[in-house]
């Protein structure tokens, strides 16, 4: 079983072209501004480089995290939010008022995440791997959408 989780979640990784074509520019700081959800997470460089016990501890949750950004995307296109994936380990937001906020990765305690922005009132942070009709509820909740 643990063998078929790090395949299959070593396949994922590897599938997702954003997370690592930014894995060499990881110090740089995504800027973003609007109506966005942005899902962050570590580089394919930076989780291969990890010790069979540092992914054994977080493989299930990456599972989650990337397997529920897929069911919420099409969520989201529908509601005309960007979906932002990165690995970058500075995060910044533009605010309407020419606030911006800038987010370190570091001092967060999970691994991978999401920022929800929508250009006007402060970024909500949720960390880890969340279910998806949680996730659509802090979506409702926070732009203000009207379930279906």
């Amino acid at each position: 079983m643990k063998i078929k989780l790090y395949s299959a979640l070593i396949l994922l990784i590897a599938a997702l072209p954003v997370f690592s074509a930014q894995a060499a520019n990881a110090e740089d700081t995504l800027i973003v501004s609007g109506k966005a959800v942005v899902f962050f997470g570590p580089s394919q460089v930076k989780y291969l480089a990890m010790s069979d016990e540092q992914k054994h501890a977080i493989d299930e949750e990456l599972y989650d995290f990337y397997h529920n950004r897929g069911e919420v995307s099409p969520y989201l296109a529908t509601n005309d939010i960007q979906e932002i994936s990165t690995a970058r380990l500075e995060i910044q937001v533009q605010l309407e008022d020419n606030q911006s906020i800038t987010y370190y990765r570091q001092d967060f305690d999970r691994v991978v995440g999401l920022i929800l922005t929508d250009g006007r009132q402060e970024p909500l942070i949720l960390l880890g791997a969340i279910a998806v009709p949680d996730l659509k509820a802090q979506f409702e909740d926070y732009f203000g959408i009207n379930p279906p």
